[in-house]
């Protein structure tokens, strides 16, 4: 379902399964489809209306749909489909935080942005001591996504700077599983 707008849904459903989380999927259909699905239903744009103002024009319509707000995930989606919260959304994590999430064997959901795609989502899924290892849903940034296979991809921590969101900032956002609280 709109694999376009879908790489949130689909970094959560890496990031349940990278952690070991188990997830209700009650629909034969793949996770990331269903989690688009019940993101783009009428529950979850009730509760974006309810807790994002800022995500809500003046003519009541969503600026944003609910599958690309990153509060969604922890604190709606989780209890939907977990019964309880598996993360906080931290918005200041430091190169050292990601390390030391690698290095606890956690995979993190960020976000980021690349050339020709100023939003993206994407999992951390290790750190070999110069390089991060990606899980991207769309594939290989390097080659501007015209290769596909994006697990275990390799960024740089000059490319984290650049491209891991805030961009250019030393502080960045991210999922962080509730046991790696920093």
């Amino acid at each position: 379902m709109e694999p376009q707008a879908a790489c949130m849904p689909t970094s959560r459903a890496m990031y349940y399964r990278g952690n070991g989380i188990i997830f209700n999927n009650p629909l034969d259909i793949p996770d990331d489809d269903y989690f688009m699905r019940v993101l783009r239903g009428h529950s979850a744009e009730t509760y974006v209306r309810l807790n994002y103002p800022w995500a809500v024009g003046d003519d009541g319509e969503l600026l944003y749909p609910p599958n690309e707000i990153h509060g969604m995930y922890n604190k709606w989606l989780d209890q939907l489909v977990c019964g309880h919260r598996t993360s906080d959304f931290h918005t200041a994590l430091t190169l050292e935080d990601y390390i030391i999430a690698m290095e606890s064997g956690y995979v993190v959901m960020t976000s980021g942005a690349f050339e020709g795609l100023p939003g993206h989502a994407f999992c951390v899924i290790g750190w070999d001591g110069e390089f991060f290892r990606l899980a991207d849903p769309w594939g290989d940034w390097r080659t501007g996504y015209t290769a596909v296979q994006g697990y275990d991809v390799r960024m740089s921590v000059e490319e984290w700077v650049e491209h891991v969101k805030p961009v250019g900032a030393q502080k960045k956002w991210a999922h962080l599983p509730l046991s790696e609280r920093t």
